[in-house]
């Protein structure tokens, strides 16, 4: 990489960091609540697909 390729990239970062803030008390909770419940989501995917699996087969022997 050439020294001018990484020098423009460094001022897109410091341009987005510039550009950043702390969300608010009301932002941050939607967020966090959001994550919850897709990490719950994802796990009952993956619960689902591990009893499809693994218990499923053994049962029908």
């Amino acid at each position: 990489m050439e020294f001018k390729n990484i020098q423009e990239k460094l001022k897109e970062y410091y341009n987005v960091l510039k550009m950043a803030r702390k969300p608010d008390r009301e932002e941050f909770t939607t967020t966090t609540k959001i994550s919850v419940a897709v990490m719950f989501v994802v796990g009952a995917i993956g619960f689902a697909v591990y009893l499809i699996m693994d218990v499923l087969p053994k049962v029908f022997k």
